[in-house]
């Protein structure tokens, strides 16, 4: 009995799992299909800055894409005891300071950015404008001249607009003395420049080169907070002066500021004071007039930069078409710091003492200054020796 119970259940296990065997399997859910990667739409690139208009002569920010191309202004301001203060020097974007003779300084102030309503007193050309104006293609002003340089001047392509040429834009003021009294009016050049037949704009101006300069191979030894330049006998010797807070070179004469005689008297200050080493050649002689000399800025030659309180020792070079170009010992561009450059061309320029700000340094430069400022070089009165 027991056997058949036990062959039973057997039976009945054996049935069970078969029909368990036979179950539906559950259902398999396949596993999702990945979605399709999204696709953005390329993005469109970013437009290329508008490039900003600088100014020619001083590298700083124009208003408008007109400004850079008005034409530069070359107009020949005296520097005698007799002259100053000056009306606009300060407002000249570039200016060049040469000995015309007897130890006479003049300035060829050239003005682009900042046209005052009026500058003075203006005086003669000489040799040197007639390599210096054609870099800038500028117009030129002058009072007249000797024969040798309207000789030269007539071989140029020289835009000149002087004291016989166009009158009307000349006047004697009451509190000068001749020939220290005639003033220029530009507040209508452009107009008669345009009656003379000359282009009163620059399509292509001619500037100087501005940006940053890699100062990290200068040491201390390359510090510039004091910059004399001997002329003659102290009258023309200028000093300039860094200003660490406004960044600039302040100019002093006979340790005094050279002041303008505009409205509140600002002191002559520039960004950038350039020593040019070009050579003093004496001209022919003109009967009654004093030892001048022809200077030609055209070549190449030694140059010093000074800007943001350093030196940087560099060679010029120009074809005559452009404005000078500086090049360092390293083959690198010396650039200019954005703002005004007075270009010094003195006749010794190996007697420039630059005081460093280091004692033992300085103590042998002030001896050299003070023995430089002693030294006279026959300056005699504006009136004997400078009758142009």
């Amino acid at each position: 009995m027991k056997k058949k119970v036990w062959k039973l259940m057997t039976l009945a296990m054996v049935f069970a799992l078969a029909l368990g065997g036979c179950a539906p399997a559950p259902d398999v859910i396949p596993p999702e299909e990945p979605p399709p990667p999204v696709v953005l739409p390329e993005a469109e690139p970013e437009p290329e800055p508008e490039p900003v208009p600088t100014y020619p002569l001083t590298g700083l920010e124009a208003p408008n894409e007109m400004a850079p191309h008005v034409r530069t202004l070359s107009i020949k301001i005296e520097n005698t005891p007799e002259a100053k203060p000056q009306l606009g020097i300060t407002r000249a974007d570039v200016v060049y300071e040469t000995v015309t003779e007897g130890g006479i300084t003049r300035f060829n102030c050239l003005f682009q950015s900042d046209i005052p309503d009026e500058v003075g007193p203006v005086r003669s050309a000489r040799d040197s404008d007639m390599s210096i104006v054609p870099e800038y293609n500028a117009l030129f002003f002058f009072s007249g001249t000797n024969s040798l340089v309207w000789a030269r001047l007539g071989t140029t392509t020289i835009n000149e607009m002087n004291h016989s040429s166009a009158p009307q834009l000349y006047h004697r003021v009451n509190f000068r003395a001749a020939p220290h009294d005639l003033f220029l009016d530009l507040t209508t050049v452009y107009e008669a420049a345009e009656e003379m037949g000359y282009q009163p704009g620059d399509p292509y101006p001619h500037g100087l080169q501005f940006g940053d300069y890699d100062r990290s191979g200068l040491g201390d030894a390359d510090d510039a907070v004091s910059i004399f330049v001997p002329y003659s006998g102290g009258i023309f010797d200028v000093t300039w002066e860094y200003d660490s807070v406004s960044g600039r070179y302040l100019r002093y004469i006979q340790s005094q500021p050279q002041v303008d005689l505009t409205e509140g008297s600002p002191q002559v200050a520039a960004e950038n004071v350039v020593l040019l080493y070009v050579p003093y050649r004496p001209a022919p002689d003109v009967p009654g007039k004093g030892q001048t000399y022809n200077l030609e800025f055209t070549g190449g030659g030694q140059a010093v930069v000074f800007r943001d309180g350093k030196r940087i020792d560099c060679t010029w070079t120009t074809d005559g078409t452009h404005p000078p170009q500086f090049i360092d010992a390293f083959g690198n561009a010396v650039l200019l710091k954005p703002g005004k450059t007075w270009f010094q061309v003195p006749p010794n320029p190996e007697k420039m003492v630059v005081t460093t700000g280091h004692e033992e340094e300085d103590a042998a430069a002030a001896a050299a200054a003070e023995s430089a400022a002693n030294t006279d070089n026959s300056y005699q009165s504006a009136d004997a020796a400078d009758t142009d």
